[in-house]
């Protein structure tokens, strides 16, 4: 059963993604000295960035009702995955790898000898952060080798939700990984589980999650917002980076999601049938397309841009237009690809 609240979401959470990597293009955000930026800065930028959580949260509730419902097959739902997800990936980092290992002294002086060449082009590749987004690839690559957890996880008869509390509070003291070339993907596991849990849990528990929450969806907003005002009253509102061996207190940015994403899946399921056409058609493109999208835009934003002389600061006005010509420029760049390479093209963009 295709839901409209959930392809709503997924558009809504590309969004948020390709507007999170825009702050630093347009200068809305003083990434120099965080704390010397506005309130409303502090609060626009919070509440925006980490929008991987979203799409998390989306994949685990995808899981259970696509993969899971379906009939769960291991081996063919890892081949799947490697057509749609790891060429794809394969196909959109290995250029600018090459191009910033042989062509960019940065880089060069990385290696000396062919041996430590090859090292650092499988540690790009195993990483995938020269480019903005890619380094989710890598570590839901890791998520869907650990689906039997996840399938255990969906067929024990009681504890779902005390396991996801436990989640939670291990990823408050683990963060999200260092980012670079030796990203932890194991830690990055642990951090993002129990908004990927919380996902499958909302799907099994949908009709009574709905049905309990829907003229409640309030609340989730306000704890959303009230984390917020904490992560910013302590001066925690930024993605938290670290090594998992290291203590650096706790991570508030997983709460703000973790709330974010029950208000959001309430929001978009009770306010669907009132949304516009137009509305309902921006939505659905953005969808269509979110893929194709979290892979192209890195190029956009990261070499386009600077290329143009775009990236100044331009303030908010700026970061409202150059996510409305990100998503055209990666839409109609998808769209070609797939006009020409037709159902091959996911082997190329992702969709």
């Amino acid at each position: 059963m295709f839901f409209n609240f959930i392809n709503y979401f997924r558009g809504f959470a590309i969004l948020l993604i390709v507007i999170g990597h825009l702050f630093g293009t347009v200068k809305v955000f003083n990434y120099a000295n965080p704390q010397l930026n506005t309130l409303f800065t502090k609060s626009v930028f919070s509440l925006i960035s980490g929008g991987t959580g979203l799409f998390v949260f989306i994949s685990g509730f995808l899981f259970h009702h696509v993969f899971y419902k379906r009939g769960f097959n291991f081996k063919k739902f890892l081949h799947n995955k490697f057509k749609n997800v790891i060429c794809p990936y394969t196909f959109v980092i290995t250029p600018v790898i090459f191009f910033e290992l042989f062509f960019n002294p940065r880089y060069q002086k990385l290696y000396s000898t062919k041996l430590q060449l090859l090292k650092t082009l499988f540690l790009s590749y195993y990483s995938g952060t020269m480019l903005l987004a890619t380094w989710y690839i890598p570590f839901a690559c890791l998520l869907f080798i650990s689906s039997p957890l996840f399938i255990k996880f969906i067929e024990l008869k009681k504890y779902h939700k005390r396991i996801i509390f436990f989640l939670m509070i291990l990823a408050g003291f683990v963060h999200r990984p260092a980012h670079d070339f030796t990203v932890n993907v194991f830690q990055a596991l642990i951090y993002f589980s129990p908004i990927y849990c919380l996902g499958i849990y909302i799907s099994m528990e949908k009709e009574s999650f709905f049905k309990k929450f829907q003229d409640k969806s309030y609340i989730f907003g306000l704890l959303t917002i009230a984390i917020l005002i904490l992560q910013i009253y302590t001066g925690k509102f930024l993605n938290s980076h670290k090594s998992i061996l290291i203590y650096k207190g706790f991570d508030l940015v997983i709460f703000q999601k973790f709330f974010m994403c029950l208000y959001l899946v309430l929001f978009f399921n009770k306010f669907e049938k009132y949304f516009s056409d137009s509305c309902k058609k921006t939505f659905d493109i953005l969808a269509e397309y979110s893929f194709p999208i979290f892979f192209i835009h890195n190029y956009i934003i990261q070499f386009l841009y600077p290329a143009l002389g775009l990236e100044r600061e331009s303030g908010y006005l700026g970061l409202v237009l150059l996510t409305i010509s990100t998503l055209v420029l990666s839409i109609a760049f998808a769209y070609t690809v797939k006009s020409i390479f037709k159902k091959n093209s996911r082997y190329i963009i992702g969709g």
